[in-house]
């Protein structure tokens, strides 16, 4: 399946709203999570499904739903059903090539982002999305896998540390996205470490070398196509007067804008990087064979008055000089040999080899 775009053959012709799972399933089932907290208490279940789900809202506390698993199309219509969620929106969420976005209607704000995996092993970057939903009390994340990308954010949940357990789901969504943020930030790293180490081998005009620059050239163009709306994401994040997003949370979205940008900023400067890389090691094969050349074209001008002279002596007439000569063909070689060594000293002092 390609990577850039993915296949949308399922949903060709489908009306707008249609409920079409969009990607490749990477769990074989859909986990159910619900945190409730406040300043007090804090506890965890599981669910098999949504249909008691009312049941964990109150007023009293704020309620983290947490859904791993897209591709049960089922499930995330009854999410729609039970928080009046548009279908559209719910198309967006089930379509894993969805560009991040930020979108707000009277009673939720719907946030679509990526997550990011650098796996050094291969030398390659796995993306995962990640739905955010926030309402008045409660937050529901939807991922496609098990993994635990917030496992920072719940260890300060259960920790009661800091404003996470006083703030309201805005600011519990902000935490959730600053993890994701911070991600990027260590996985684009973690890349940069191996495309800096790659610099050492410009030198050795290595197959493999240009190869793992294209590679990771791809890669970072991948990266970029999956972050760079982020930035717009945010932007509009930070702009909204949505009643759902609490003044004070305003600041810290603020900070998360810098640190997108901060994440971009470091893609553009290691593909412009890799561009570098491929240019210097294009002019390190070039050198190279200009190497190759200037020793042939010194043989090959070493030779010319030689072939001159063997051609003179390789003529048809009758009379030449020194051709009955008892030693004349050890004079040739002599003449042939002072010539060379001449010719040698010549190029030497103008530096031509």
């Amino acid at each position: 399946m390609a990577r850039f775009l993915k296949n949308k053959q399922k949903s060709q012709g489908a009306p707008p709203g249609s409920l079409i799972f969009i990607g490749k399933q990477k769990i074989e089932y859909t986990h159910i999570r619900v945190t409730q907290y406040n300043t007090d208490y804090i506890k965890e279940g599981n669910l098999k499904s949504l249909d008691k789900i009312s049941e964990y809202l109150s007023d009293n506390h704020l309620t983290w739903v947490s859904i791993q698993g897209l591709h049960d199309t089922q499930l995330i219509g009854q999410l729609g059903k039970k928080f009046g969620i548009s279908s559209l929106i719910l198309e967006d969420i089930l379509n894993t090539d969805e560009r991040p976005k930020f979108i707000e209607d009277d009673k939720h704000l719907f946030i679509i982002l990526k997550s990011l995996n650098f796996d050094k092993n291969i030398s390659k970057i796995h993306i995962d999305q990640i739905s955010l939903i926030v309402g008045k009390n409660y937050l529901i994340t939807i991922q496609e896998t098990t993994e635990d990308y917030f496992k920072e954010v719940d260890q300060r949940l259960y920790a009661g540390q800091g404003k996470i357990r006083t703030y309201p789901s805005d600011y519990l969504c902000y935490a959730l996205i600053d993890t994701l943020v911070d991600n990027y930030i260590l996985n684009i790293e973690k890349m940069g470490n191996v495309i800096e180490e790659q610099e050492k081998l410009l030198l050795h005009s290595d197959k493999e070398l240009i190869e793992n620059i294209y590679h990771y050239k791809t890669e970072l163009a991948y990266i970029r196509k999956n972050i760079r709306p982020a930035k717009e994401l945010m932007t509009r994040f930070v702009t909204s007067d949505s009643e759902l997003i609490n003044e004070r949370t305003y600041n810290y979205l603020r900070d998360l804008e810098g640190l997108v940008t901060q994440a971009l900023e470091a893609i553009e400067i290691y593909y412009t990087m890799l561009s570098d890389q491929q240019n210097s090691y294009n002019a390190t094969i070039s050198n190279n064979v200009n190497d190759v050349m200037k020793i042939l074209t010194v043989f090959s001008a070493v030779f010319i008055p030689l072939t001159f002279i063997v051609g003179v002596y390789g003529m048809n007439f009758k009379y030449i000089p020194f051709l009955n000569y008892h030693y004349g063909y050890f004079i040739l070689w002599g003449i042939m040999l002072i010539v060379t060594i001449l010719m040698l000293i010549f190029f030497k002092r103008k530096r031509w080899f």
